[in-house]
C-alpha cells in the first residue's frame, strides 16, 4: 500500500545568509536517492537557484505531488514557515512534511508554530520518510511527528542507521547541477559527532553517535563522479578525521584507483587533535588541498569553557603542520564565548596571525536552542535579544551580538566583531597576494579588489562571475 507516491522536495532560499547556491544540498540528495531506489517518484526544487514562489507553484501544478517535503534550518525559520503556509493556502489538500535541524530540535513545538506542517521527520529521514510514503501506521513510524485530531504526537526517536554503506549515495539526478555556483560535489562520508562542545547543535540535528561509510563505499562515489569529469569534492562531515585508519584507508583507495587530478577540501572544519602529520601528509599526496580547522579560541582557558577537549599547544602544532605541507588553511574562531575577555580575543588574533593561513573566520557566537550554551545564557539572563527574534535574522557574520556577559559588554562585542573582521581582511589580502605573486606589483591591487565585501558577495552568489574567477585564478596559480 502506498500513501504518497509523488514527493516534491523543496530547499528554501535562506535570505541574508553569506553563501549562495554553491553546491546541491547533500541531505536532500540522500533523501531523493533513497526514495528513487525504493520506487517512490520524486523531484527537487532548490529555491536558492530560483526563489520565485510563483515558479514553485507552477512546478507543483506540473509535477502534481501528493506530498511536499521541506528542509528547515533554525536560523530564519519564520521565512520557511511563511513559505509552507503559502503552499498550503494555494494547495489546501496537499500534505507537507518538514525535516532538517529545526524540526529535530523543536519537534512538536514546530508543528504548533506552523499549522501548515502535517508531518515532521526528526534526525535521519530516509527510513522514516519511506515508511510514511508506504502507508505504515503512523504510530508505528519512529522519528515521526504527526497530527491526530487536535493533538500533535511524536512517536519517539528512531535508531540511527549503523551501516551507512547500505544507503545509496546521491547522484543528484533531480538537481540542476550545472546551475550551482561551483563545480564541487559534496561528499558526506560520516554522520554524527561524539564531542560535547557547548555551542554545537549537531547532537540535536543528527546525533552524537558517530557512524561512518567505509573507504570502499566512498571511493565508489568518487569514481562515479570522476568518470563524469568531476574533479572537485568537498567533504562536508561534522567530524571527517575522527578515525585515522579510515582516513588513511580512503587515501589508499584513491591511490590504488589512480584517480588523478582530484582536488578535495574539508570546508566544515576538522579537529586539530586529529591532524597528525602522517595523516595530513597522506591526504595532501592524493589531492587534499583546503583544510579548515575549528580553533574556536586562542588559549586553554576559553577552550576549557567551551568543553572543546583540546589544548592550544596541540592546535598550534596542527596549524604549523598543515601550513608546512602546503595546505590552504582556514581557521574558525568564535567571538564572545563564556568568560571571554578582550585579552582572550587578542590571543585568538595572535594565533590567527602567527601562520601563513589562507583565511581566518571570526564568528559572531549565536546560542542555538538545546545546547549547553543556550541554557547557560538563559539561566544567567544574559540575552540582549530574545531567541525568537535573533533566530530569524541573526548571522554569524554581522556585528549584532545576541547576548552579553560581565566580561564582555554589548558595546565591547560589537567592537570585537568589527576588529576581528578587519584582522580577517588583512589575513586574506596577504594570502591572496602570496598566491598571485606571478602578477608582480599588480598582486597587491588584485588582492585588495578580491577581498572587497561586494566582490566576495558576488563570488558566493553569482554563477558566471564565480566560474570566470575560478578559471582565471587556477590559470594564474598553477
Amino acid at each position: 500500500m502506498i500513501r504518497f507516491d509523488r514527493v516534491l522536495f523543496v530547499f528554501p532560499q535562506y535570505k541574508h545568509t553569506q553563501f549562495g547556491a554553491t553546491h546541491p544540498p547533500v541531505g536532500l540528495g540522500y533523501l531523493s536517492e533513497f526514495l528513487s531506489a525504493n520506487g517512490i517518484e520524486n523531484d527537487v526544487v532548490d529555491m536558492r537557484l530560483d526563489p520565485s514562489i510563483d515558479r514553485l507553484k507552477a512546478k507543483i501544478r506540473a509535477f502534481q505531488p501528493n506530498l511536499v517535503g521541506v528542509s528547515m534550518m533554525t536560523l530564519l525559520h519564520r521565512h520557511t514557515y511563511d513559505l509552507m503556509e503559502d503552499i498550503k493556502k494555494t494547495f489546501p489538500h496537499l500534505f507537507i512534511v518538514a525535516g532538517g535541524p529545526h524540526i529535530s530540535t523543536f519537534r512538536e513545538a514546530a508543528l504548533n508554530q506552523c499549522r501548515a506542517v502535517d508531518f515532521g521527520v526528526t534526525l535521519e529521514g530516509e527510513q522514516t520518510l519511506l515508511e510514511l510514503c508506504r502507508e505504515v501506521n503512523l504510530p508505528d513510524i519512529k522519528g515521526l511527528i504527526y497530527r491526530h485530531d487536535d493533538q500533535i504526537i511524536y512517536t519517539g526517536p528512531r535508531s540511527f542507521i549503523a551501516e551507512l554503506d547500505t544507503i545509496p549515495f546521491p547522484v543528484y539526478g533531480k538537481f540542476a547541477l550545472d546551475k550551482y555556483i561551483t563545480d564541487e560535489i559534496p561528499l558526506l562520508t560520516s554522520r554524527g559527532c561524539p564531542y560535547n562542545c557547548i555551542y554545537c547543535p549537531v547532537k540535536t540535528a543528527i546525533g552524537r553517535q558517530c557512524r561512518v561509510r567505509t573507504p570502499q563505499h566512498v571511493i565508489r562515489e568518487i569514481q562515479y563522479w570522476h568518470q563524469r569529469g568531476r574533479r572537485h569534492f568537498g567533504i562536508v562531515d561534522d567530524n571527517f578525521m575522527m578515525i585515522k585508519k579510515r582516513v588513511l584507508g580512503l587515501c589508499q583507495e584513491i591511490q590504488d584507483h589512480r584517480l588523478k587530478g582530484l582536488e578535495l577540501r574539508c570546508p566544515n572544519g576538522v579537529r586539530a587533535d586529529q591532524c597528525d602529520r602522517q595523516v595530513l601528509a597522506q591526504m595532501r599526496d592524493i589531492g587534499f588541498k583546503y583544510l579548515a580547522i575549528g580553533i574556536e579560541a586562542g588559549n586553554n582557558k576559553i577552550l576549557e569553557r567551551l568543553h572543546k577537549g583540546e589544548k592550544i599547544e596541540i592546535i598550534r602544532q596542527a596549524i604549523e603542520n598543515a601550513c608546512d605541507l602546503g595546505y590552504e588553511v582556514i581557521l574558525f574562531f568564535l567571538v564572545g564565548s563564556p568568560g571571554e575577555t578582550w585579552q582572550d580575543i587578542e590571543d585568538s588574533v595572535k594565533v590567527a596571525t602567527s601562520y601563513p593561513v589562507f583565511d581566518a573566520k571570526f564568528y559572531n557566537l549565536i546560542p542555538f536552542p538545546d545546547t549547553q550554551l543556550f541554557d547557560w545564557v538563559r539561566q544567567n539572563k544574559y540575552f540582549i535579544r530574545e531567541p525568537e527574534d535573533y533566530l530569524n535574522d541573526a548571522s554569524h557574520w554581522d556585528a549584532r551580538p545576541v547576548f552579553a556577559t560581565p566580561e564582555l559588554s554589548r558595546e565591547d562585542r560589537i567592537k570585537a566583531l568589527h576588529y576581528t573582521a578587519s584582522i580577517r581582511r588583512q589575513i586574506r589580502q596577504k594570502a591572496i597576494q602570496r598566491k598571485l605573486q606571478k602578477l608582480g606589483i599588480l598582486s597587491g591591487l588584485a588582492a585588495y579588489i578580491f577581498i572587497l565585501d561586494f566582490v566576495q558577495y558576488q563570488l558566493l552568489h553569482n554563477y558566471y562571475l564565480r566560474r570566470l574567477a575560478t578559471r582565471i585564478f587556477r590559470k594564474i596559480t598553477n
